[in-house]
């Protein structure tokens, strides 16, 4: 194979005063390796983030990019100010710079929803040169509860997606049914998850199951997640305040992520909770696992999702789990283990009616379920897919 890859995806990227390029979380060094099996050199399409060259803290929890065999174009922002967003010329820049990088020697990969990923295919799609869409969530879900702004954009966003998705000629979904149930293609389409589980091992589950059977003093529930509106980490601090005024404080909430917690720490102090409320701050990939082993209990709170990874991780070490009924999340849990968005009231029901027979149950369950998400399946899948997406490249060069 002799051709190089355009990703054209709205992550962030950051450069340190050596020239180094670091990329958001969304990729790792690993996550790339799907494109680099088949494609010489991959450009990936970022924005800038308010990161400074000289700030190491923040720089060091971004990935820094260690090959010669990725570069990054950075797209003008015209959502950087009020100033900017009504200036057709940024918008026109931000376009061009867009389809100055769709040349007959790159394959295109777009990542959406992103407005970025938009206009890529769409192009695409005119000058009938093949590219593979990555759906990775919803739009409609994300905006729709993210502001007044976001209701207003959600539409448009919600029909940019069904298009690229219904012209894509190869198409990657992170789900199994909620994104390809709202966003069709006529293409040719995998469902492969973008989370990937180190080798799954008995011992894992019993000592769960241990964990559950000799448990004594308060019950910590857990979720991992940026500290966002949209997480909805809000909803299970006000399930507590509920509990306590019901005269049961047995519960711990520990919250793993990165953000402004501000917000978090005056709910909790203004419901009165906040001894019970505990924020872990940022963990490393490395500290997750454990962390998550000293839990009993995970909740996905979230208003929007695709696959959540921390979810899949949490069920992976055989935590019970419960979550919302959004995105992919239903796909993960049965049934009885999600409740509808933002209803506290059903959370409280939830997590005050489980008992230890159904803790079990549920950590046999989350563990089973996720044979499906091991690294080495989904890497032959994820191969053999892309593999056919670059002979099609290759043929139309």
């Amino acid at each position: 194979m002799s051709m190089d890859l355009l990703l054209v995806y709205e992550d962030k990227a950051a450069v340190d005063r050596e020239g180094n390029v670091y990329i958001g979380t969304a990729f790792s060094n690993s996550a790339l390796e799907c494109y680099f099996q088949h494609f010489d050199h991959v450009t990936m399409l970022v924005r800038r983030a308010d990161v400074s060259p000289d700030d190491t803290k923040r720089l060091t929890g971004m990935n820094k990019v260690t090959t010669d065999r990725l570069s990054v174009v950075f797209l003008p922002n015209p959502t950087a100010d009020m100033k900017s967003f009504i200036d057709p010329k940024v918008h026109r820049e931000y376009k061009q710079t867009v389809l100055e990088q769709i040349t007959p020697d790159r394959a295109v990969i777009v990542r959406v929803p992103s407005d970025s990923g938009t206009i890529a295919a769409d192009y695409c799609h005119k000058i009938g040169k093949p590219y593979l869409a990555e759906a990775i969530g919803c739009p409609w879900d994300s905006l729709w509860n993210h502001s007044i702004k976001g209701k207003a954009l959600a539409p448009k966003m919600r029909e940019d997606m069904r298009r690229v998705m219904r012209n894509a000629p190869y198409s990657v979904y992170v789900t199994n049914e909620f994104l390809q149930r709202r966003y069709p293609t006529k293409g040719v389409t995998a469902a492969i998850s973008d989370v990937e589980l180190r080798p799954m091992e008995q011992s894992v589950l019993d000592a769960r199951l241990a964990h559950i059977r000799n448990h004594s003093g308060k019950i910590k529930i857990a979720t991992s997640g940026g500290l966002v509106a949209y997480k909805g980490q809000q909803f299970v601090i006000e399930a507590l305040a509920k509990l306590k005024a019901q005269g049961n404080t047995n519960y711990e909430y520990h919250l793993a992520g990165s953000g402004d917690d501000v917000t978090l720490r005056n709910l909790a102090r203004e419901l009165g909770v906040e001894d019970q409320v505990i924020f872990e701050g940022r963990l490393a990939h490395e500290q997750m696992f454990p962390w998550l082993d000293e839990m009993d209990l995970y909740i996905q709170p979230s208003m929007t999702e695709g696959m959540p990874r921390s979810l899949i991780e949490a069920m992976s070490r055989g935590l019970p789990a419960l979550g919302t009924q959004t995105g992919g999340i239903p796909e993960l849990l049965g049934p009885d283990c999600t409740f509808p968005r933002k209803d506290v009231d059903a959370i409280l029901k939830i997590v005050s009616s489980l008992e230890p027979t159904d803790m079990e149950q549920m950590a046999q369950n989350n563990f089973n379920r996720c044979a499906s998400f091991q690294k080495e399946l989904l890497d032959q899948k994820r191969f053999d897919f892309y593999a056919a997406f670059a002979k099609a490249a290759e043929a139309q060069k």
